[in-house]
């Protein structure tokens, strides 16, 4: 009776000291909100003048694009006027100019949304942002660009390249490919290096 009370009461404590070691690990945040909400992205940067332009494609799945449709209708009347879909895009707009982080040398640049989203078929979402870079000295200028959205919404990133531009004008072109980058504790987020070439 005694080895019978004896195993029962290791057994508990196996299945006790096993629960306080997942419960004492430490704790990792998913890497996106859902595994049906991957994103495809394209991506083109451009230099005109003095100012740095980003255009940044998303492909939303259609769950995704359906949250958001839920959440433009405002009033709940069930459908979606175009002054909700001004408001909502120009707030997504803003938020994830915040987490599109453009750095060019050692100097990052404060992304701002320039002109309304453009909606095209199959969920596709085109924002358009831009930041002053002041006079570029002639040569060849490292960037980076860092996605802190892909954190939540991971997914295919695709170079979209710009038009052919004149050769007395900047150039940019993609010097590594697209790739995630780990920080301690924290999802991946998709970094793409770049080069500004100014003849």
């Amino acid at each position: 009776m005694r080895n019978v009370i004896a195993k029962r009461i290791r057994a508990i404590f196996a299945v006790m000291l096993g629960v306080a070691m997942v419960f004492a690990a430490p704790l990792r945040p998913l890497a996106h909100e859902s595994p049906v909400d991957h994103v495809d992205r394209a991506i083109r940067i451009w230099i005109d003048g003095n100012t740095l332009f980003l255009r940044y494609q998303l492909q939303l799945s259609e769950r995704a694009a359906m949250m958001q449709l839920k959440t433009m209708d405002a009033d709940g009347d069930g459908a979606v006027s175009d002054s909700e879909r001004v408001v909502f895009f120009g707030a997504f707009a803003e938020r994830l100019a915040k987490d599109l982080h453009v750095q060019l040398g050692e100097r990052p640049l404060e992304l701002k949304p320039a002109g309304r989203v453009e909606l095209l078929p199959q969920c596709r979402q085109v924002f358009l942002f831009s930041s002053p870079t002041g006079a570029l000295a002639r040569g060849t200028v490292a960037g980076k660009l860092s996605d802190e959205f892909s954190r939540n919404y991971p997914g295919v990133y695709r170079w979209d390249g710009a038009k052919e531009k004149a050769k007395s004008e900047p150039r940019v072109v993609v010097s590594e490919a697209p790739k995630s980058q780990e920080a301690a504790g924290h999802p991946a987020v998709l970094v793409l290096k770049f080069e500004v070439v100014v003849p």
